[in-house]
């Protein structure tokens, strides 16, 4: 097997274009299955906060997702292994969003587990953050989310 930064770096890179793709083309379903088996079942009204996600783009394409980088915790020996990236989105209409992916790449004791764990969207820049936002949860936690600057201020 290749090196593991390598190897996770590589799967994060499908997994975000698969979630790109997904949201590009306004497939909830295709974006839903992304999710862990345990994920679906775990994250409450996820229905709705798919359609959220995807109506937070307002019919607008991500052009380009540039990240700082992939970071993972275990490796295809001590597993699970979780793999995070976190993107700066690049819209058709010139707006910039954060998106926070993380997912279970290896999970051979819960394969219920392997897939997305959660997708954290910030539909504003990093410059526009309000002072004090923290947002989103913990890396493990199953979650999804959208922010916008409405419900980053309250």
């Amino acid at each position: 097997m290749v090196d593991l930064e390598t190897y996770t770096t590589k799967q994060m890179n499908k997994t975000k274009k698969q979630v790109i793709k997904c949201i590009n083309e306004q497939d909830k379903e295709g974006l839903k299955k992304l999710f862990s088996k345990d994920a679906q079942k775990n994250i409450e009204d996820l229905d709705d906060k798919l359609d959220q996600l995807i109506g937070a783009f307002n019919g607008n394409k991500i052009e380009s997702a540039k990240g700082s980088g992939t970071d993972f915790e275990g490796s295809a020996d001590a597993q699970p292994l979780h793999i995070y990236g976190d993107y700066t989105l690049k819209l058709s209409n010139g707006k910039e969003y954060s998106m926070f992916i993380s997912f279970c790449d290896k999970n051979d004791k819960s394969q219920d587990k392997a897939g997305l764990i959660q997708i954290d969207l910030r539909a504003f820049s990093k410059e526009e953050t309000p002072k004090g936002f923290h947002g989103g949860v913990y890396k493990d936690d199953y979650a999804m989310s959208v922010h916008t600057l409405e419900n980053a201020t309250q």
